[in-house]
């Protein structure tokens, strides 16, 4: 993490999953993670354009935001057998959503382009950073299907990882490759989180997949390190505002939740 504000929003972010998971699985409802999934979108609707240096902020954010709530909204709501009705029968369906809200995404980031006329300045810009804020607002859904699978025990296991690795982005280790070794640092911990929870209360976690939650944590850590890279370093390039830091802290937490999902469906538990 190079700007402080993103470790600690994606800290925050992380934690606000990790709560959803106990609490959707407590109350065995989808919704719950819904409400989550809707506060990540709003924190990068809000400060994605102002990342991008793009124009046109307020249509863009509008469409991150409408594509985001709707890919939760639509995951929640789309028509499957629960977990205790044959529950191979609707797991691949739940993508389906994603996707559909993503394509609509991406014709509303053209659509933006094309009503601000030709000779507009960072067209092409705006339009590539507009989809990629459109796929990572709408993988956020993803955390509303594991909660439609009673996986909360996984988003808490993984909310934690992230959390953990977020939060090493801030250790200051000296030298040149001081980044490296905390990024190595975030990885690790997102990995090794799921084997200290089973640990520490063994007898409360019967239904966390232990295989599927050091894999995507340490994935999920990954792509947190990955995506914290795209921060400009200070006093170089554009300048990083708090709500793009805080965007750009939040966007790898949601498309955590695609990596967490698919780990989930593929690795046997």
């Amino acid at each position: 993490m190079k700007h402080p504000l993103l470790a600690v929003t994606g800290a925050l972010a992380a934690v606000v999953v990790a709560a959803g998971g106990l609490v959707s699985a407590w109350l065995g409802t989808p919704w719950i993670m819904v409400l989550v999934a809707a506060v990540l979108v709003v924190v990068v609707a809000l400060g994605w354009p102002q990342m991008l240096g793009a124009p046109a902020r307020k249509s863009l954010t509008a469409v991150l935001g409408l594509t985001g709530l709707g890919a939760a909204v639509a995951v929640a709501l789309w028509p499957g057998r629960g977990p205790g009705e044959g529950i191979e029968d609707f797991g691949a369906s739940l993508i389906e959503p994603i996707a559909v809200t993503i394509a609509l995404g991406v014709v509303a980031a053209f659509m933006v382009q094309l009503f601000r006329g030709s000779g507009s300045p960072h067209r092409l810009e705006s339009t590539a950073g507009t989809i990629t804020g459109v796929a990572a607002v709408c993988c956020g859904a993803a955390w509303v299907a594991l909660a439609r699978y009673d996986a909360g025990p996984l988003a808490f296991s993984v909310g934690v990882s992230l959390a953990l690795a977020a939060l090493a982005g801030l250790v200051p280790f000296p030298g040149r490759s001081g980044r490296g070794l905390a990024a190595g640092l975030s990885v690790v911990l997102a990995g090794v989180v799921p084997w200290v929870l089973s640990g520490l209360w063994p007898a409360a976690w019967p239904a966390l997949p232990l295989p599927a939650a050091v894999v995507a944590g340490a994935l999920g850590g990954l792509v947190l390190v990955l995506l914290g890279q795209l921060a400009p370093e200070r006093g170089r390039g554009r300048p990083v505002g708090q709500r793009a830091a805080m965007a750009l802290g939040t966007a790898p937490v949601a498309v955590a939740g695609i990596v967490t999902y698919f780990v989930f469906r593929i690795m046997p538990v």
